[in-house]
């Protein structure tokens, strides 16, 4: 007997929504990156945080982002070979070393920037005002998932939104069309439109005169 597939949307987990716009992001600058700028998304994160924030340690780089001491030592030793990172003796520790770009490495890191930058435009277009609020979200879910893995806060933080200033909208009915939807954002306009002009008398949609 053959089971019907399950109807409504199904309901996913917050790893998994995670787990998903991880790989959308990997994909999204691996695509421009590897083109534009000859490195991976993987490859310029790494180089953005030794160039923000190195010379550090490679124990230091696993704490930040939770990479396994064999995935990192792999990297260095790729990125080494092509002349990008060195090797640097650490005074505070003689037992480790310090992860640094070399020359060659930040003038890669900068052209790749280029195309990084624009990627971020773009996405930030997408996000329009609700980006700072997206981003304080995501500082949130990243202090929580270093928490619960016992990593170190990650080395910098954004800006909190602002408080929420301005009215909301809610409505609590059945879903709109598309069609209904433009109804409503065309009378929003019209009612900002005439509170500018100085008057609030405004058509009563919800009980029109009889």
């Amino acid at each position: 007997m053959s089971q019907e597939a399950p109807t409504g949307t199904p309901q996913m987990s917050v790893l998994f929504d995670l787990w998903l716009v991880n790989h959308l992001v990997s994909g999204a600058l691996d695509d421009v990156l590897t083109e534009e700028g000859g490195l991976s998304g993987e490859e310029f994160g790494f180089y953005s945080l030794l160039r923000r924030f190195g010379p550090t340690t490679a124990t230091q780089v696993a704490r930040w982002t939770a990479m396994r001491p064999t995935t990192i030592s792999t990297q260095v030793r790729r990125l080494q070979q092509r002349g990008h990172v060195e090797q640097r003796p650490n005074p505070a520790d003689g037992r480790s070393r310090l992860l640094a770009l070399t020359p060659a490495g930040e003038e890669a890191h900068a052209r790749a920037a280029e195309t990084f930058f624009a990627a971020t435009r773009a996405l930030a277009a997408a996000l329009g005002p609700d980006e700072p609020r997206q981003r304080a979200a995501l500082q949130r879910m990243d202090a929580a998932l270093r928490e619960v893995g016992g990593l170190d806060p990650r080395p910098y933080t954004v800006a909190t939104a602002a408080p929420e200033t301005t009215a909301r909208l809610t409505y609590a009915g059945p879903p709109l069309t598309a069609a209904e939807e433009a109804h409503v954002r065309a009378y929003v306009d019209f009612v900002r439109s005439r509170r500018q002009e100085g008057t609030r008398d405004v058509p009563d949609l919800v009980h029109p005169p009889r």
